[in-house]
C-alpha cells in the first residue's frame, strides 16, 4: 500500500512539475543548423529530449546551454511570463505562431522550415520570408480572422527564460513544444497505478 501511495504521490508531482521555473537543457538543432528551423530539441528537467520551436529571431542558444525557463499553457491565455507580451495583439499573434507549430505537426518535414520562418516573422518583422512561408503567414493571419475555430491551444506549450525582456542577442530563445494530450497522461497515471498494483501483489506473495 505504500507503493502505491509513492507512486500516486509522484503521479501528482509530475502533474505540478510546471509550478516553478524548469530547467531548460538545448539539445541541439535539426542537420543543417538553426537555419533549418523546427524542430529543435531540448529536454526539461532532465526528461526525455523533445522537439521544440523557436520563435525568437533576434535571441540565440547553442547545444548544451542550460537555461531556466517559465512554462506557459497557451490556451489559458496567461501571457505574463511570455517575451513578447508587450506587442500589440499579443494573443492573437501567439495563438498564430501556435497554430503554425500545430501544423508542423501534420505538414511534411518539407513544410517545417517555412512554417518556422513565419513564425519567426510573427514577432519580428526582420526576420525573412522564405520559400513557402508567406504562404503559412497569411494562413494562420487567416484562421486569426476566422477566430481559430475548433484549435486546441491547451495543446502548445511555451518556454521563455526567467529573464523574459533580456536585450542580449547571444541569450537564450523562447520555445514553443506540444504538451502532451489529457489522455497521454492520464495512461501514465493509470500505467502508475498498474504498476503499483503488480508490486502490491508480488510483495505479497
Amino acid at each position: 500500500m505504500k507503493k502505491l501511495i509513492v507512486l500516486i504521490g509522484l503521479l501528482a508531482l509530475a502533474g505540478s512539475a510546471y509550478a516553478g521555473p524548469a530547467s531548460l537543457i538545448f539539445v541541439g538543432f535539426s542537420p543543417g543548423g538553426w537555419q533549418t528551423g523546427y524542430p529543435y530539441w531540448g529536454t526539461i528537467d532532465g526528461g526525455p529530449v523533445i522537439d521544440v520551436m523557436c520563435d525568437d529571431w533576434e535571441h540565440g542558444g547553442f547545444p548544451g546551454q542550460t537555461w531556466q525557463a517559465n512554462f506557459t499553457n497557451l490556451g489559458t491565455g496567461n501571457l505574463s511570463a511570455l517575451r513578447f507580451n508587450q506587442l500589440p495583439q499579443r494573443l492573437i499573434l501567439y495563438d498564430e505562431a501556435g497554430w503554425l507549430l500545430l501544423q508542423a505537426q501534420v505538414e511534411s518535414q518539407a513544410q517545417r522550415t517555412d512554417i518556422n520562418y513565419a513564425v519567426w516573422h510573427i514577432f519580428d518583422s526582420n526576420a525573412p520570408l522564405l520559400g513557402n512561408a508567406p504562404f503559412w503567414l497569411a494562413s494562420a493571419q487567416q484562421e486569426a480572422s476566422l477566430g481559430f475555430l475548433g484549435v486546441d491551444f491547451y495543446r502548445v506549450g511555451i518556454y521563455t527564460p526567467v529573464n523574459q525582456y533580456d536585450p542580449n542577442p547571444n541569450g537564450p530563445q523562447e520555445l514553443l513544444t506540444i504538451v502532451p494530450e489529457p489522455g497521454t497522461l492520464a495512461m501514465f497515471g493509470w500505467g502508475l497505478i498498474g504498476l503499483a498494483g503488480i508490486l502490491r501483489h508480488k510483495s505479497n506473495v
